[in-house]
């Protein structure tokens, strides 16, 4: 991957990472309700679960790009089209940020799994992968590096977005409960999947 991809990659997974989806809502009610330290389970859990939905996905366009052209050029552009209705669904999104009431007996190994299931069994999570990531693999070098680097940038950008979530506390809610925060923030969001928009149809 080369570096102008990289520094496309990098603030692009970090303003998604940011918007509260659904793995930082998760992060910040179990942050607020049982402490940072006893959330990292799910924490951990969720990160497993995203490097196995980056790997697949990755390997699924490693796949594609071994058979005829059109065949990834086909999932570009319906990965495209995604994404652009991604970004004017952040646009235009008018939800406000809420925390739920999570258990407060829930045992570490069940933390993980939460984690684990709520990145796997998200079908949006899987759809996003799967629209954004052929604007940042290269058909000409090997797969193998290019998903060492992918699964770097998502895994520390998910975890620092998961930190700030479960250890903001009172600060956070404050801060996304006033809608032009989160209004602002998804807008940064909108953009950036614009930008990548254009690179997978480059």
């Amino acid at each position: 991957m080369s570096e102008q991809l990289l520094l496309i990659l990098i603030p692009t997974i970090a303003a998604v990472s940011l918007t509260p989806g659904m793995c930082m809502t998760l992060a910040f009610t179990l942050g607020l309700s049982i402490g940072y330290r006893r959330t990292l389970p799910m924490m951990l859990g969720e990160l497993l679960g995203v490097a196995l939905v980056v790997t697949t996905t990755v390997l699924l366009l490693a796949w594609l790009l071994a058979l005829e052209p059109h065949y990834f050029q086909g999932l570009s552009l319906i990965g495209a089209g995604y994404l652009l209705w991604i970004a004017w669904q952040l646009w235009h999104a008018q939800e406000h940020f809420a925390a739920g009431d999570k258990s407060e007996t829930l045992r570490p190994w069940a933390l993980l799994l939460l984690g684990f299931t709520t990145a796997v069994m998200n079908p949006k999570g899987w759809a996003f992968m799967i629209a954004l990531l052929p604007g940042f693999i290269v058909a000409t070098k090997p797969i193998a590096p290019q998903l060492t680097v992918l699964l770097a940038v998502m895994m520390i950008t998910e975890f620092l977005s998961m930190s700030l979530y479960a250890s903001g506390g009172r600060w956070l809610r404050g801060l996304l409960k006033h809608d032009h925060n989160l209004l602002l923030l998804n807008r940064i969001a909108a953009v950036m999947m614009l930008c990548v928009t254009g690179l997978v149809l480059i």
